[in-house]
């Protein structure tokens, strides 16, 4: 007589599967697909992530908050299989996957929306990553790996900076007409916002092709009592975070006009100091070449 076994259910099979390569993998599918079907119905029910609500100070509180859980979770990584997931070869191959169809989505948008839910949990995703990959193999047995620490510090930055200081990026248009100083500005919304600086029109320059198209215009501005010349695509670096660009000039009723736009990125220090980490790793790589006898990492 045979005795017919018992199927178990499909959640057993998965918690009781032998601890191997494959039980990863079916972990890390499983994870993806809820985290994809989660930033899918967010993104249908309630639109685009809010960000402008996790501007300063709110977004360093997040921050500290999430690099907490990240140190917990590697400190304890013997024992959570979130953390295990995070340093498996499979999580890296699925970042660089994220920043290849992110970088695709946004690039065929002609206004890229970095502001929905699959791109924020996408590039969030990335940062845990690349935070864990940065706890394992910042040293080994002999002393700190500066080359690789360099490297994956400086994208982490880099990275960071876009995503983190996102909420704190602001595009303000200011209206200028002739020999009128303002300091007033107007936020895409349509709020006003005072500048803590004057900002003067001393004139405006267009030369046409014969076809009556604009090719080149310029406008002479007077910034805090410094005059400048704007042209188009050549912006005007106030300070590190803060640039002046020129949209548009005009004429109305024989009195001269253009409208600029003041760009503030506040965490533009933070992206230089990614690109110059990862320019000193890269350079380092180039003068010493890649390491050819294994080191054990310390885990």
């Amino acid at each position: 007589m045979h005795l017919r076994k018992k199927s178990l259910p499909l959640w057993q099979i998965f918690v009781y599967m032998p601890n191997t390569r494959h039980r990863t993998y079916v972990y890390h599918a499983l994870l993806v697909v809820l985290v994809v079907v989660a930033t899918i119905a967010l993104q249908v029910f309630t639109g685009d992530f809010p960000v402008d609500i996790f501007a300063f100070p709110l977004n360093i509180v997040c921050i500290v908050l999430w690099l907490t859980v990240v140190a917990m979770l590697y400190k304890n990584r013997q024992n959570i299989t979130l953390a295990k997931l995070l340093l498996s070869p499979g999580a890296t191959w699925l970042s660089l996957a994220i920043m290849a169809a992110t970088g695709i989505y946004l690039g065929l948008q002609r206004q890229p929306n970095s502001s929905s839910w699959p791109v924020v949990m996408g590039v969030l995703y990335v940062l845990t990553h690349l935070a864990f990959i940065i706890l394992r193999g910042w040293r080994n047995s002999i002393g700190i790996r500066w080359r690789f620490t360099l490297l994956h510090i400086g994208l982490f930055l880099l990275l960071g900076a876009g995503f983190w200081g996102a909420p704190d990026r602001e595009q303000l248009r200011v209206a200028l007409i002739e020999n009128r100083p303002t300091h007033i500005a107007l936020h895409t919304n349509g709020t006003a916002a005072a500048l803590d600086y004057s900002i003067e029109l001393k004139g405006v320059k267009a030369e046409y092709a014969e076809s009556g198209m604009p090719t080149h215009f310029e406008a002479e501005i007077k910034v805090d009592g410094i005059e400048i010349q704007l042209t188009v695509n050549h912006p005007y670096n106030r300070t590190l975070g803060e640039k002046i660009y020129l949209i548009s000039i005009g004429n109305d009723n024989n009195e001269p006009y253009c409208i600029v736009e003041v760009v503030r990125e506040p965490w533009q220090w933070v992206s230089l100091a990614g690109i110059v980490m990862l320019l000193a790793g890269a350079v380092m790589l180039f003068i010493r070449g890649p390491r050819h006898s294994a080191t054990k990492i310390e885990k």
